[in-house]
């Protein structure tokens, strides 16, 4: 078993995992230019590698469960780049594939409509929200697009604390 370092911290990598309704989440963001010494071994064993960073947005790879963590703003400026991203990723594995959308502090309907049109291309699998806020999954379902087969809003609430 690896441990991440601060100074005299020890943090096991295993207690930042938690289970809500079958789902598994990192609860804490391991943020490279702080200060953990983490070898990129372990780093990839956690995830967190960077798949896509602008000034209002950071999306970090999961491995599990598999799938992408977006941390900041989507908006008409980077939904294009989302969409990249998930596009890239979702072809990957004929699996589920996991957003994690609780760290986003705002998200326009281009930014959605990314969700939206990855789920719809989705040869295998779903799509599952994470962490989806009350106001974005009224207007999912109030446009029908909760009800797309490939696109799963997951009632776990995304990573707790």
């Amino acid at each position: 078993m690896r441990f991440l370092f601060k100074s005299s911290q020890v943090l096991d990598p295993h207690s930042l995992l938690s289970q809500n309704e079958g789902c598994i989440h990192l609860s804490a963001h391991v943020n490279r230019k702080g200060g953990f010494g983490i070898d990129e071994p372990f780093d990839a064993a956690l995830g967190g590698d960077r798949v896509y960073g602008d000034k209002r947005l950071i999306v970090t790879r999961t491995l599990r469960p598999h799938g992408l963590r977006f941390a900041g703003e989507i908006d008409a400026t980077n939904s294009d780049a989302v969409g990249e991203c998930l596009l890239k990723t979702v072809t990957l594995q004929d699996q589920d594939l996991h957003l994690d959308v609780s760290a986003l502090i705002f998200c326009d309907i281009s930014g959605i409509r990314s969700f939206v049109e990855a789920a719809e291309v989705r040869k295998g699998g779903r799509l599952m929200l994470h962490g989806l806020p009350e106001l974005l999954q009224t207007v999912m379902r109030v446009t029908g697009w909760a009800a797309l087969p490939k696109l799963v809003i997951c009632g776990c609430g995304g990573p707790k604390p």
